[in-house]
C-alpha cells in the first residue's frame, strides 16, 4: 500500500495538469499514489492523465460527468490508499525535494504521536512558478482536538497534509455547492476532529499560483450567490457542532461567519462609492507592488537534505514538548 496519496481533481486543466502530475512523480520518495479525478473535462485533460497512467502504475485515473470539484474529491476519498493525503489543484505543484525518505519517517512519527492534520506554511507563486512569497501560519504549535485553532487556517486547503484514516473515520467531506465548495469548512472540521493538529512554519510543499481568474468571476457567479452558499453551509456547520455538543469559541465563530454572510446578502444591492472603489483599486495596486518587490526565486525555498533534517529535528522537539 502506498504511504502518500496525492489527489488531483481536474476540469479542463490541460495547460498545467502534466506539470502537476510530474511534480508528484519526481519527488525523491517514490512511495506514493497519484489519483487524477477527471470531472467531465471537455479538453485533453483525460487523455493527458491516461498517458501518464500508462507509463507509471502509481497513477490511477477516474473519470465521471461534471459534478464539481467538491463532489469529485468526495467520490475519491473512500478509495485513497495512502496513510497521508495531499489535495493538489491541477494548476499547482508540489515543491521539488519535499517528499523525501526522511519526511516519510517524520510522518510515520506523527502517526505514533496521533498528529492527524499538519498545517504548514505555503508558497504563493507567480503564474509561471518562478518566484514566490511565503505565507506563514499563525503558530508553531501542537493543538489537541476541538481546539480554537481549527478556525485559524486562513488559506487554501491544498496546503494541508491529512491523515487519511482520520478523514474516513470522521466522514470529513467537501460541500458540493458550486463553485463555492466551502473548503474552509473542510479544513476546519479536519483540524477540529484530529486527535492532534500541528501548525508549522518549518516545512512547506504547496506551490500555489496567484490566479486573477477567480472561479466566481470566470463562471459568472455573483458574490451574492456565493454569500448565500456561505450562509447555508455555515448554518449546516452550526448544526454539526451542536450535534457534537461543541461549546465556546468554536461554535460562536461559526455563528459569526454565518451572520457575516447574512449581512453581506442584505447589503448585496448597495454599490460602493466612487471613493471606495478608488481606494480599493489603490490598495490592490500597492499590494501587488509589495508582493513583486518581496518575491524570491523558487530555488530559494527548496530545502536540501540537511536543511530539511534540521527542520524536522526542530519539529520533533516541538512535538515532544507538547
Amino acid at each position: 500500500m502506498p504511504f502518500l496519496s496525492v489527489l488531483i481533481p481536474v476540469y479542463n486543466g490541460e495547460r498545467y495538469l502534466g506539470s502537476a502530475i510530474e511534480s508528484a512523480l519526481n519527488q525523491p520518495c517514490k512511495d506514493l499514489e497519484i489519483i487524477v479525478a477527471n470531472d467531465g473535462s471537455t479538453d485533453n485533460s483525460l487523455a493527458i492523465a491516461r498517458q501518464y497512467a500508462d507509463k507509471d502504475d502509481r497513477i490511477r485515473v477516474v473519470s465521471h460527468e461534471n459534478v464539481g470539484p467538491g463532489q469529485t474529491r468526495n467520490e475519491v476519498i473512500p478509495d485513497l490508499n495512502g496513510k497521508w493525503t495531499i489535495f493538489l489543484d491541477c494548476d499547482d505543484q508540489i515543491l521539488p525535494n519535499f517528499y523525501t525518505e526522511q519526511l516519510k519517517s517524520f510522518l510515520e512519527y506523527c502517526i505514533e504521536k496521533e498528529i492527524e492534520t499538519i498545517v504548514p506554511c505555503r508558497l504563493c507563486c507567480t503564474p509561471d512558478l518562478t518566484k514566490a512569497n511565503m505565507e506563514y501560519v499563525p503558530f508553531d504549535e501542537v493543538f489537541e482536538s476541538a481546539s480554537d485553532a481549527s478556525w485559524r487556517i486562513d488559506y487554501e486547503f491544498a496546503t494541508l497534509l491529512y491523515f487519511t484514516p482520520m478523514l474516513k473515520r470522521e466522514h470529513i467531506v467537501f460541500s458540493t455547492t458550486r463553485p463555492a465548495e466551502m473548503e474552509s469548512i473542510f479544513r476546519h472540521k479536519a483540524a477540529f476532529c484530529s486527535k492532534h493538529c500541528l501548525f508549522t512554519n518549518k516545512i512547506w510543499f504547496a506551490m500555489r499560483r496567484e490566479n486573477p481568474h477567480q472561479t466566481t468571476k470566470s463562471k459568472g457567479w455573483g458574490t451574492e450567490r456565493v454569500d448565500r452558499i456561505r450562509f447555508q453551509e455555515y448554518g449546516k456547520l452550526i448544526e454539526w457542532h451542536a450535534a457534537r455538543g461543541t461549546t465556546g469559541y468554536v461554535i460562536d465563530e461559526a455563528h459569526r461567519k454565518r451572520d457575516a454572510a447574512e449581512i453581506a446578502i442584505k447589503n448585496a444591492g448597495v454599490k460602493p462609492t466612487l471613493r471606495q472603489r478608488i481606494e480599493e483599486y489603490r490598495g490592490i495596486k500597492r499590494w501587488r507592488a509589495e508582493r513583486k518587490k518581496t518575491a524570491k526565486p523558487i530555488a530559494d525555498y527548496i530545502l536540501d537534505e540537511p536543511s530539511q533534517a534540521h527542520a524536522i529535528s526542530e519539529l520533533v522537539e516541538l512535538i515532544e514538548r507538547a
